[in-house]
């Protein structure tokens, strides 16, 4: 998580997309405020988590450390609900691998459209259609990016549903497929061979863990965790930390390119109506990275508290994730970092050095004071620092 959080403020300063730059960084709220929050027992293995709320958000699946890392955790849960739902009605499952040849003189946005191009010459030509009714056939389609010495490359990994046991047929519908995406190809500049521009592989009898398969691929190709590539190449997301690692302007144009080139992507494509066969509801990219994750309310912090919070936001999520509210606000205390507490919104914290002795009997004051006061003194207090 720290490498994420440290990447996407690192990331503000190049980034060539604006939302980009704003996420994670800017309020939504009018007055500048950001919301601390805790939630015990939510993490992906049963830990703890926290987070901040008010917060804007890029949504951005292929361009933020941050954001992606989210959705692509919703996106695996939402795989393996369909894994387990299409389990449940007797069903079989393959996963479908397409590749290109490419080269380092290919540019990515031109082997992204010949890519889709091809994709969409598969799905709407009859033989797939025709395989599609007699089979009861639908499918999720991801894409994955690595660059290597070879360029930039594209695949897709798309997974097959279907109501029940198709071992006989799957060599004539691979078949079809060849022909179609090899085609596809073709007008678009592009070729493939038989050897490696598919692949099919039927998950008969290990259903769970073609599931699990999927739900990690679908979580890491994404850039849910800093993965690297294979036999030396590397994801968009290696890249980037390259990057900010080492500083090569070769990695710097490389991430350029990419943010660029992907922008409008989708990662996850489902064909119509299995979300609603699967009861599994509609929900975009933006929507899950603006979604609040809940939790208790820790504190509430100040445009002039976030400023200061800001550059090692990570730290105080670890603190909260690691020992409780009490901790991130014992964080929050320990830096002099004024803020407010939902039960009585009073102010928990004093302008003063590390806490010492001979201020006790200052806090002891003004923890017998009237909330209402205290709250008036600290907007007394932010009116005179602006003025000056």
């Amino acid at each position: 998580m720290r490498e994420k959080y440290r990447a996407r403020r690192e990331l503000a300063r190049i980034t060539t997309l604006r939302r980009v730059a704003r996420c994670g960084r800017s309020s939504m709220n009018d007055g500048g405020d950001v919301v601390l929050r805790y939630s015990p027992g939510t993490g992906e293995d049963g830990s703890a988590s926290a987070g901040f709320g008010g917060l804007v958000t890029c949504g951005s699946l292929w361009a933020c450390p941050v954001c992606s890392a989210k959705i692509s955790a919703r996106r695996a849960r939402e795989l393996e609900h369909l894994i387990t739902w299409n389990a449940a009605r007797g069903g079989t499952v393959a996963l479908l691998s397409l590749t290109m040849r490419h080269h380092s003189g290919h540019r990515l946005r031109d082997l992204r459209r010949g890519l889709s191009a091809a994709w969409r010459h598969v799905t709407s030509s009859r033989g797939w259609k025709r395989w599609k009714s007699v089979l009861g056939m639908d499918y999720v389609r991801g894409i994955e990016a690595t660059h290597g010495a070879n360029g930039w490359h594209l695949h897709i990994h798309a997974l097959l549903i279907f109501p029940g046991d198709v071992t006989e047929e799957m060599h004539a519908l691979t078949s079809e497929i060849w022909t179609r995406w090899s085609t596809g190809l073709r007008r678009k500049g592009f070729d493939a061979t038989i050897a490696h521009g598919v692949d099919v592989r039927v998950g008969t009898g290990a259903l769970e863990q073609l599931g699990r398969y999927i739900s990690k691929l679908a979580f890491e190709t994404s850039g849910g965790r800093w993965k690297l590539g294979k036999n030396g190449s590397r994801t968009p997301f290696q890249i980037l930390a390259d990057a900010l690692d080492r500083g090569r302007e070769r990695d710097f144009a490389l991430w350029a390119e990419w943010e660029q080139a992907s922008h409008g992507m989708q990662q996850l494509v489902w064909s119509n109506g299995l979300k609603a066969a699967c009861q599994l509801d509609e929900i975009d990219d933006e929507t899950i990275a603006e979604e609040d994750d809940g939790g208790e309310f820790v504190a509430q912090l100040p445009r002039r508290t976030w400023e200061k919070v800001y550059p090692v936001a990570e730290d105080l999520i670890i603190a909260t994730r690691t020992g409780g509210p009490e901790a991130g606000r014992a964080w929050l205390d320990a830096r002099g970092l004024a803020y407010d507490h939902e039960r009585d919104t009073s102010e928990r914290a004093v302008l003063l050095d590390e806490p010492d002795p001979p201020f006790a009997w200052l806090r002891a004051a003004l923890a017998a004071e009237d909330p209402e006061q205290r709250r008036e003194r600290r907007r007394r207090y932010y009116r005179t620092a602006q003025t000056n």
